[in-house]
């Protein structure tokens, strides 16, 4: 079985909030680890907000049947999700990345309250359905979440979608984290 681990991590221009994290997803079969460094963020008060969130990479390609490693190391900016979404669901501005559709949608399913600090009721889900046993990936509503606590803690996730698939995937808490994963 291949293992390919993912990285987080990125300089965007947005006007959703400030975080600097790096989340690594991520090293290629080979074992190369590739870490994503936070840069500097910045506020201009009533004009914009830059953020350092992202991946580390627009595309990955991995095999049929290998498995992804999401890791946080940037636990003091809080979790990250790797969530499967169609390329209609990714919100493509400022407003739609403030008001988006299905962040909340999975993020109900997750059975986290944005009331509360509490972590959600379950890690994962499988097709948009919570569960705490980690789906296999293969299409839209599989997600898994990486804990808060230290840097490094991480998620592992099976790709079992066809060869041939592209999968759209982003972050439900930074909807700006987008990228896809090309399945060979």
């Amino acid at each position: 079985m291949h293992r390919v681990k993912l990285v987080v991590g990125v300089v965007t221009l947005c006007s959703v909030g400030a975080a600097s994290v790096a989340v690594a997803a991520g090293a290629a079969a080979s074992g190369t680890t590739i870490k994503a460094i936070p840069g500097p963020g910045g506020v201009k008060v009533n004009r914009y907000t830059k953020d350092t969130v992202r991946w580390n990479k627009d595309v990955y390609t991995v095999k049929s049947g290998a498995t992804i490693r999401i890791v946080n190391d940037a636990a003091q900016e809080g979790p990250h999700t790797f969530t499967v979404v169609t390329a209609r669901q990714l919100p493509r501005t400022a407003a739609a990345m403030e008001n988006c559709k299905i962040c909340s949608v999975d993020a109900k399913a997750h059975g986290a309250n944005p009331e509360s600090n509490a972590p959600p009721k379950f890690q994962y889900l499988d097709g948009g359905v919570g569960t705490n046993t980690p789906p296999d990936v293969d299409g839209p509503g599989d997600s898994g979440i990486t804990g808060p606590g230290k840097p490094g803690e991480s998620i592992t996730l099976k790709v079992t979608a066809k060869p041939g698939t592209v999968l759209k995937f982003m972050c439900l808490i930074h909807p700006w984290m987008q990228a896809k994963l090309i399945v060979k």
